[in-house]
């Protein structure tokens, strides 16, 4: 009886410790103005250029998310850059980040919200450049059911989707 008193002590015990270590996380976070996540920068970077990066890594993960603190070493960044990337994104409404306990340790699960747009399937489409574009329509007598342009275009596609 006296061994499972001190126990559900203990047990009680941590869960206090890990609350108030919650609490305090928290705390520290709200103290960052809302002007401090959006302005967030870090010298002689090109924000937009790791705010993609970050896109595209957590992206990679698709709905099981990476951990945050996992993806800072990966892009070789401070924990606190890290961290206010992270709130930076998550105001955007580009990524959540859900609270975790991982290995003894609090953290974050980064899952992305907003998936980025990719142009790659349409990079060398004949459109973008076509010269009778503007006469181009579904069922006039230029039109892409019928168009050469396209079709070579598609093959070539085809051919180097196949060779990689």
């Amino acid at each position: 009886m006296g061994s499972s008193k001190l126990e559900a002590k203990k047990l009680e015990a941590k869960k206090k410790a890990e609350a108030k270590k919650k609490l305090e996380a928290k705390k520290k976070e709200e103290k960052l103005t809302e002007e401090e996540i959006t302005g967030f920068q870090i010298d002689r970077t090109n924000m937009d250029r790791l705010m993609n990066r970050v896109c595209e890594i957590v992206v990679s993960y698709e709905t099981e998310g990476m951990l945050q603190t996992d993806l800072w070493k990966k892009l070789k960044l401070s924990s606190r850059d890290g961290s206010r990337l992270a709130l930076k994104l998550e105001r955007m409404g580009m990524i959540t980040r859900e609270k975790i306990l991982e290995k003894g340790r609090w953290t974050y699960k980064l899952i992305i919200r907003k998936t980025p747009v990719s142009t790659k399937s349409i990079e060398n489409a004949p459109c973008l450049i076509c010269p009778v574009e503007s006469k181009c329509s579904i069922d006039g007598e230029i039109s892409p059911k019928t168009c050469q342009y396209i079709e070579d275009w598609v093959f070539v596609e085809l051919k180097t989707s196949k060779s990689k």
